[in-house]
């Protein structure tokens, strides 16, 4: 992934090539990945009442993760938003992150469906939490196009208003700093447990024992994977350093 990352950083002018890079090195810090919203009267104004509930964020980064669309390896699906209902402290914590470029470039219709679609994910984690379920690469499939469809249908989104997402999404994962989705879920959860006091209001209970048994142990998972998801960013950066210097002298 280091090398498709630098040949994206190729593609663009030096100076924003120094911007990016410079953007990577920053993120090295988890607590400098998420920050507040930017726009939030715009984000409430779209979203509704529903937004109250969660913790709504944004990067400058775009996460990328393993397609469940393909069996083909190496094979990758980029995100400009991301949902996870965290547990910390005995409570649950439905968050929302935005990239701040897609926020600032899309439409009002494009983002609020992005938004619904962030609302219907979330609707299925609790419900995977409350179920203590794992699902398979197939079910994940079904489950997020299942969010999108539901979405598009509530909203009456367009196709033409479908390739608009799509297209600005390409461009973003083309010219903003690409994360492993492994370390923006730790930085995320670093982010929670440095703000917590002011977003203990956003906390849940647990449903039953054993909901909140799962979140335990959900926790100190994250937590056994911490230092890993560190190690490998900043591994991670140091190639792309490296890719993108074959790749500007035309090696590769």
């Amino acid at each position: 992934m280091s090398r498709d990352a630098a040949y994206r950083l190729s593609a663009l002018p030096p100076g924003e090539q120094k911007t990016i890079l410079k953007a990577y090195e920053d993120l090295k810090d988890p607590l400098a990945v998420f920050r507040m919203l930017s726009q939030p009267k715009r984000v409430s104004s779209l979203a509704g009442e529903r937004i109250s509930s969660f913790i709504v964020i944004e990067t400058d980064a775009v996460t990328f993760f393993p397609t469940v669309y393909s069996s083909i390896p190496g094979a990758l699906d980029f995100a400009v938003a991301m949902n996870r209902r965290l547990f910390c402290q005995s409570l649950w914590f439905p968050i929302i992150s935005l990239n701040s470029e897609y926020i600032r470039q899309s439409s009002d219709r494009v983002l609020r469906f992005a938004l619904e679609h962030e609302f219907e994910m979330s609707r299925i984690y609790q419900e995977v939490s409350s179920n203590l379920k794992a699902f398979s690469q197939g079910e994940k499939r079904d489950i997020m196009d299942s969010a999108k469809e539901i979405a598009t249908e509530r909203l009456k989104i367009t196709k033409e208003e479908r390739i608009e997402d799509e297209k600005l999404m390409h461009r973003l994962s083309k010219t903003q700093p690409l994360l492993p989705k492994p370390y923006a879920e730790k930085a995320m959860l670093l982010y929670l447990e440095a703000n917590l006091p002011k977003l203990q209001p956003f906390g849940q209970k647990s449903q039953s024992p054993e909901e909140e048994a799962y979140g335990e142990e959900l926790y100190k998972e994250f937590q056994g994977w911490s230092k890993f998801s560190q190690e490998t960013y900043e591994f991670y950066v140091r190639e792309i350093r490296c890719n993108l210097k074959d790749a500007n002298r035309g090696y590769g």
